[in-house]
């Protein structure tokens, strides 16, 4: 009964040791654990499916991370891209079955050239006959998953022109309004924005007030704008005044800047 017993217990034990080794199996190493050994992306748009379960993080993913601030950088996976043309491109892996980001770097990521980094989306320009190295990761305690994630050229980068009117108005109340005009393209109008001061000596008192206008809409034709300023150190008056005033247009990745710089003749409105 003893040898019995020993013999159905070393089955049992077998037979509970089938499932582990199955599971264990089924979590191939991934052939792009490492940057050596990179997938490498030859033409844009590509989409690549990978199951990570079986990737691993390491020194080099440590390294670049201490610029980025990631949670984690489990399940990593790496693919490299040579630009034909200068341009940009955008990885994207929102249609994967975990949580993740992208860190990038210029050449071989030993060297520490980190470009751009993010959760899910993240673009990056590119000189033609340059490689690029993307490194894709869980950024959660989730070891990989089912992994999508795809290259495509990135959008046309924002474009942004500003006027500012040299004649404004200065109101009994002491505020004072700024017009002018603007156009933008490729940009998000709600992350598109026209800011600047005015400036103005009153006597002996510098009386000086910030303006902010959002939304922008950039749809590519001409906009006007205006702007209400007031300052806490005094009153706007009719007279000169300096203004400064930017415009800023920010696509996904990246904005664009529109500068003036002029003398702004202000009114007195008696009303």
């Amino acid at each position: 009964m003893k040898m019995l017993r020993s013999i159905l217990s070393a089955a049992t034990a077998g037979a509970l040791l089938l499932p582990v080794m199955a599971t264990a199996a089924s979590a191939a190493a991934a052939p792009n654990d490492t940057a050596v050994n990179a997938t490498v992306v030859s033409s844009l748009p590509t989409t690549i499916s990978q199951d990570t379960t079986g990737a691993t993080t390491d020194a080099t993913d440590a390294a670049l991370n201490a610029n980025c601030g990631a949670p984690f950088t489990n399940a990593s996976v790496w693919f490299t891209y040579t630009a034909a043309t200068d341009g940009g491109v955008v990885a994207d892996m929102s249609a994967s079955s975990y949580s993740g980001g992208f860190m990038v770097t210029e050449g071989d990521p030993a060297g520490g050239a980190l470009v751009a980094c993010g959760p899910t989306t993240v673009g990056f320009s590119t000189t033609a006959g340059q490689t690029y190295y993307v490194v894709a990761f869980s950024d959660t305690t989730t070891v990989g998953g089912q992994l999508e994630v795809t290259f495509d050229v990135a959008p046309p980068a924002p474009e942004v022109t500003l006027t500012l009117n040299p004649k404004g108005t200065a109101y009994k109340d002491g505020s004072a309004k700024l017009t002018g005009t603007y156009s933008c393209t490729n940009a998000d109008d709600f992350f598109s924005d026209i800011e600047g001061t005015l400036t103005q000596r009153v006597g002996r008192v510098k009386i000086s007030g910030f303006f902010f206008v959002n939304p922008l809409q950039c749809d590519g034709a001409t906009h006007p704008w205006e702007a209400i300023v007031v300052s806490d150190t005094g009153l706007f008056r009719g007279g000169k005044g300096a203004t400064v005033a930017f415009a800023f247009a920010c696509g996904l990745f990246e904005c664009s800047l529109g500068y003036t710089e002029q003398t702004v003749q202000l009114s007195t409105n008696k009303k």
